[in-house]
């Protein structure tokens, strides 16, 4: 059955392969934006990378000319420190794979994040929770260690296997799991780079279980996405170039999917997926951002 949609009020688009690639704004997406605004359509930007805070995500497109501030951002790292703030006592201790962004969200949200780079305290705490369970410690170290409440795993370009190791003694030692998002790749200029879903892959297989996912493809961002912009889902168009995340999250939360073959998703894959029926389908597919406005206009916008 075809998926019926509202009047378009809203359009959110992921970042990276959609907007800008790199550091090159993409052909086209300047125009795209400034006409979303022109219609009095609302704008956001919803990504799965939480290495940047928002606020340093709406001053980054702000330098490259983009419509953008603090409100209007959207990241992984938002969700996952309000959803885990929401299940956990403010100040809880938590062991972070991840960069500056990612901890100063959590930060903000009233947690305690803990970089696994730091390995020493990091281990020691690890350590005091295994020699506890063990029976071979006195309550009193355990105290003065603490224990790692949850382990969250992010975009960390500085990963090493001494974070590897100390996430993966945190969850097995009974840390809430954590990923902000599953996405293997992103897109650099001129080639792929390995994603968070490549470090949540490594976390979770020496820690032999799997974690709970923030981003897309999961609803926690289109949910928080309704809540912020006060638009229902299906008077929302979700641009993306993932099939297997940004199609599948906006397919899923009943938007209109817009796939965009600027990113992470070529013609020839596309076409693969189809074949496949592995994913969900997009319900319109653009060559870029600079053919937005021709779709608006057929959509009534």
């Amino acid at each position: 059955m075809k998926q019926t949609h509202g009047t378009i009020k809203l359009v959110a688009l992921d970042l990276d392969g959609v907007v800008y690639r790199g550091g090159m704004v993409l052909p086209g997406a300047r125009e795209a934006l400034e006409d979303v605004l022109a219609r009095g359509l609302d704008l956001r930007y919803v990504t799965n990378n939480s290495t940047a805070h928002r606020e340093d995500v709406a001053a980054r497109l702000t330098s490259m000319g983009l419509p953008a501030d603090r409100d209007r951002v959207l990241t992984s790292g938002v969700v996952t420190a309000h959803w885990l703030r929401e299940r956990l006592p403010s100040g809880s201790r938590v062991l972070v794979v991840g960069e500056q962004g990612l901890m100063r969200e959590l930060a903000e949200a009233g947690l305690a994040p803990v970089h696994a780079g730091d390995s020493n305290q990091a281990a020691d705490e690890n350590q005091a929770v295994a020699r506890s369970r063990a029976g071979d410690t006195d309550p009193w170290i355990m105290k003065d260690a603490g224990r790692f409440a949850a382990v969250v795993v992010g975009m960390d370009r500085g990963f090493t296997y001494a974070a590897l190791d100390s996430a993966q003694a945190a969850v097995r030692a009974g840390a809430l799991f954590v990923a902000t998002n599953p996405d293997a790749t992103y897109p650099l200029p001129e080639r792929l780079a390995p994603g968070a879903g490549s470090l949540v892959v490594a976390v979770a297989t020496a820690a032999g279980t799997e974690p709970v996912i923030m981003g897309k493809p999961g609803l926690a961002l289109a949910d928080a996405l309704v809540q912020l912009a006060g638009v229902s889902s299906d008077a929302t168009l979700f641009v993306g170039d993932r099939l297997d995340t940004d199609v599948e999250m906006a397919k899923g939360a009943g938007m209109v999917a817009v796939l965009v073959l600027t990113g992470a998703t070529t013609r020839d894959e596309l076409r693969r997926y189809e074949e496949e029926g592995t994913t969900p389908r997009p319900d319109h597919v653009l060559d870029g951002l600079g053919q937005l406005p021709a779709l608006l206009d057929r959509l009534g916008a």
